[in-house]
């Protein structure tokens, strides 16, 4: 599967489990400098407003996108954040398959 139907996938499988927000996020949340914006929003919050959009304006601008090494993507977090229900499982499997795609 390819990097860019992942990430449109995920608003969809966020929506279904209940981790997908009608009510946009502020500026200052938006402005955190912690790794996943910890201190101003949680995991759902973070692909949501920074992660998802971020790759994708990457993508729109035909723009190199970020690498991990193997095991240090963002699946850990997720799994930590996420519970063992069928429906967050669901959205730990595509960010998988995103650190998958992104491996160097």
């Amino acid at each position: 599967m390819q990097i860019g139907i992942v990430l449109q996938s995920l608003p969809q499988v966020m929506g279904t489990a209940g981790h997908w927000s009608a009510i946009g996020i502020s500026d200052e949340a938006l402005n955190s400098q912690q790794p996943f914006c910890l201190d101003t929003m949680n995991f759902s919050q973070w692909l949501q407003f920074v992660f998802i959009p971020r790759m994708q304006a990457l993508i729109d601008a035909q723009q190199v996108l970020p690498s991990f090494v193997k095991g240090q993507g963002i699946e850990p977090m997720a799994s930590q954040f996420y519970s063992n229900e069928a429906a967050d499982q669901s959205i730990i499997q595509l960010i998988r398959q995103l650190d998958d795609l992104l491996q160097n």
